[in-house]
């Protein structure tokens, strides 16, 4: 995690927190707003254009993980 409290994290997918691959759910905590809107932008942008789908499968392959859930992932993310 960051050292620093202004920091921004690493980017990793969450295990435990996921419903597919855990990655909206880390780009939720990398970018500290709730998952549930990273998860809904996500589903608009694979339904409207397609190229969503190819890049949550890309990233989830390349992406790595956190080994566990981070302490302040609620309050960052949102859960």
């Amino acid at each position: 995690m960051a050292d620093d409290p202004g920091s921004r994290p690493k980017l990793r997918r969450m295990k435990g927190r996921h419903w597919l691959g855990g990655v909206c759910a880390g780009i939720g905590y990398w970018l500290a707003v709730p998952t549930w809107l990273v998860r809904l932008l996500w589903t608009v942008t694979v339904l409207a254009y397609g190229l969503g789908a190819v890049l949550y499968i890309l990233l989830w392959i390349f992406m790595p993980v956190w080994d566990q859930v981070p302490e302040n992932y609620e309050e960052r993310a949102g859960g």
